[in-house]
C-alpha cells in the first residue's frame, strides 16, 4: 500500500526546542582533570522535540500546525527558522522571556561525550482554547516533554476524535480520553511507580490505566524488545523490534508519534499502524542525531 498524508491535517501542541551537535577534535588532555581538550570542528542544528515531530509530520505529506513557545534569543529564531523551511505553520509558536531549550551534544571520534541541556520549565504558560475549532483537525497530537507547556490550565478542554500523546508526565491520568498514548517503558515504570519486568506486569499496569484514564490504547517503546499494545477487552499484541546494527535512538519516539498517528487514521487499524511505526523507527535509529524518516523511506517498509 502506497500512503498519501497530503490530506491530513494535524494541530501539534507540546514543547519546542534545538537539537545541537558539536563534532569536535582532540589532540590532549587537560592539565586541569583528566579530559580530553576539545576543538569544535562542525556545528548544526535541528528542530528537537515536538520540533522533530513536526518535521517528521511534515516530511510525510501531513500539514502540521504548531503550539507552543520559543524564546526570543538567537536559538528560538533559529527554530522558527527551521520549521518554516518545512513549510509548517508556526503562527502560534508564542515569544516567552524564558531561554528557547537547548540541548547540545558534543561528539568526539564519531562518539557522544557530553551532553548539555539550557532549559527553563514554562510554569504560568496558558494558551487560549477560544483560538481554535479542534474539530477542523484529522489529528491532535501531544508531544509533551515536561517543559510547561501543556499544562491543566487549558488541556483539559481539549475536545477531539483522534488525540495521541507522547507522554513525559508521572501521572497518566492527565491525558485521559487520549486515543493512544506512546510511552517508553522507563515512563510507564514512573507513572505506575512499579518496576516491570515482564510482560504480564506490563499488561496489567497498562489495563489498569486504560481504564482508570479512559484511554482506548497504550503502545509502549520497549526499545531493542519492540513494542507492546495494549487496549480495551483484552486487546494484546507485542510486535518484536527490527534488528539495526549500532543504533542511534536519538528522536526516535517522535518519528513513532508521527508515523503512528498518520498511520492509524488512515488504515483504522492499530496493529498494522504500530508495525508501520515499529519500522519507521528502524529506519531513523539507523541514522545519526535527530533524524526524520521520508515519505519514500516509509512506503518502501514492506510485509506489514
Amino acid at each position: 500500500m502506497i500512503f498519501n498524508f497530503n490530506d491530513i491535517k494535524v494541530l501539534l501542541i507540546g514543547d519546542f526546542m534545538i537539537d545541537q551537535y558539536v563534532f569536535c577534535s582532540s589532540t590532549r588532555l587537560s592539565p586541569e582533570a583528566p579530559v580530553p581538550v576539545l576543538s569544535p570542528e562542525k556545528t548544526y542544528s535541528t528542530p528537537g522535540g515536538a520540533g522533530n515531530v513536526a518535521i517528521n509530520l511534515a516530511e510525510l505529506g501531513a500539514s502540521v500546525k504548531c503550539v507552543g513557545t520559543v524564546g526570543t534569543d538567537r536559538y528560538g529564531k533559529e527554530l522558527i527558522s527551521l520549521l518554516k523551511q518545512k513549510n509548517i505553520n508556526v503562527d502560534h509558536l508564542y515569544n516567552t522571556d524564558l531561554p528557547t531549550t537547548l540541548k547540545k551534544r558534543y561528539y568526539l571520534n564519531g562518539k557522544q561525550i557530553l551532553r548539555v541541556d539550557t532549559e527553563e520549565i514554562n510554569e504560568n504558560w496558558s494558551q487560549k482554547n477560544s483560538e481554535f475549532n479542534y474539530e477542523v483537525y484529522d489529528i491532535i497530537i501531544l508531544s509533551d516533554y515536561n517543559k510547561g507547556v501543556l499544562n491543566n490550565k487549558w488541556f483539559s478542554k481539549i475536545k477531539a476524535k483522534n488525540i495521541f500523546v507522547d507522554p513525559k508526565k508521572d501521572d497518566f491520568s492527565f491525558y485521559s480520553n487520549a486515543t493512544i498514548i506512546t510511552p517508553n517503558l522507563s515512563e510507564l515504570e514512573r507513572a505506575a511507580k512499579i518496576e516491570i519486568n515482564n510482560d504480564d506486569i506490563l499488561v496489567k499496569v497498562c489495563q489498569s490505566m486504560i481504564k482508570n484514564s479512559k484511554l482506548k490504547y497504550i503502545v509502549v517503546k520497549k526499545g531493542d524488545k519492540g513494542m507492546t499494545i495494549v487496549g480495551k477487552k483484552d486487546f494484546i499484541k507485542h510486535i518484536d523490534a527490527h534488528d539495526v546494527q549500532n543504533p542511534d535512538v536519538t528522536g526516535a519516539g517522535d518519528t513513532v508519534i508521527a508515523a503512528l498517528s498518520l498511520s492509524y487514521l488512515k488504515t483504522g487499524d492499530i496493529e498494522r499502524a504500530a508495525r508501520i511505526a515499529n519500522a519507521a523507527a528502524s529506519i531513523v535509529v539507523s541514522k545519526k542525531g535527530t533524524s526524520f524518516v521520508t515519505i519514500d523511506e516509509f512506503n518502501s517498509i514492506q510485509n506489514l
